[in-house]
């Protein structure tokens, strides 16, 4: 058939089109997303060091919540809050085409299966923040302080076999804060990264966030952990709340100024994402049903 082999390849190049744009979209909304979680980690953190700073003040831990309620409430604070709102839906959305279409390579395997799981948990986590920092801006009450945890185990304990569902989320939220803490210490964090030589210190400072904000989600599975022995889930805390009993600990100051530069150096550890992350969408990324159309 004369025609055959033009219609292929102008099937193929149209394909090969689409995957050049879908790759484009992808990096796109992975680098905005990056960009938009790097200002909630620094606005947290500058509200939390502000906190430990100032003298008689006791605060609890700020939320996204609460940050966000307070930037609407300042000059230009309600654009901040659209970009920031459509920044982390953005991520939400590119955690979750991470954890669909493996564009990281984990595989199949166990520990694959569980990375994906991890970047699926991170997506609807921040998809929950920005939806957080959309409700501020329809006039909707949105800090969550340590509520939303507790809500989340108070849902779990109510339906059947609930203790071990509280049980099974908080072992998986103590795998992934040993995942992280992992991660910062061993450095493993760099080989997605296309880092300078030059920065040495600023991988130091980000291995150290890492590893700080493992150590913080460690404790919030441990509460989450404890919440479902004990059948009680005002037990359970999220960060803000863990940072409050942070600082209510013998050196607590210490340990909360030392958490809020961890939140910062992630923050930072997010900026420098936006620049340097490897994002690559081949055509092995995309549905096994694509792949045998183009071939």
């Amino acid at each position: 058939m004369p025609g055959y082999p033009a219609a292929t390849n102008s099937v193929s190049l149209r394909w090969l089109y689409m995957i050049s744009r879908v790759s484009d979209f992808f990096e796109f909304i992975g680098r905005a997303g990056l960009l938009a979680r790097a200002i909630v980690y620094g606005l947290v953190s500058s509200l939390l060091l502000a906190s430990a700073i100032a003298p008689g003040t006791q605060d609890d831990g700020y939320s996204p919540g609460d940050t966000f309620q307070r930037l609407e409430t300042e000059t230009g604070g309600q654009i901040v809050l659209i970009m920031i709102c459509a920044g982390l839906i953005q991520y939400a959305l590119w955690r979750v085409m991470q954890c669909v279409f493996d564009t990281s390579d984990e595989g199949n395997d166990a520990s694959g299966i569980l990375a994906r799981i991890g970047m699926l948990m991170s997506g609807i986590s921040y998809m929950a923040v920005g939806i957080a920092a959309g409700l501020v801006l329809l006039g909707s009450n949105s800090g969550d302080g340590g509520g939303t945890t507790e809500t989340a185990a108070q849902f779990l304990l109510d339906q059947s076999f609930g203790r071990f569902l509280v049980l099974a989320l908080g072992a998986s939220v103590l795998v992934i804060g040993g995942i992280q803490t992992w991660r910062g210490f061993s450095r493993k964090w760099a080989d997605s990264l296309y880092t300078p030589e030059d920065n040495a210190w600023i991988c130091r400072a980000i291995s150290f966030a890492i590893s700080g904000r493992g150590l913080l989600i460690l404790l919030i599975g441990a509460f989450i952990l404890w919440a479902g022995i004990e059948g009680q889930a005002e037990e359970a805390r999220g960060m803000s709340s863990t940072l409050g009993w942070l600082r209510q600990q013998p050196f607590g100051l210490w340990l909360y100024v030392s958490s809020a530069l961890a939140i910062a150096g992630y923050g930072v550890y997010s900026l420098y994402q936006t620049v340097y992350l490897k994002i690559d969408f081949e055509l092995s990324d995309l549905p096994r049903f694509a792949r045998k159309t183009l071939a």
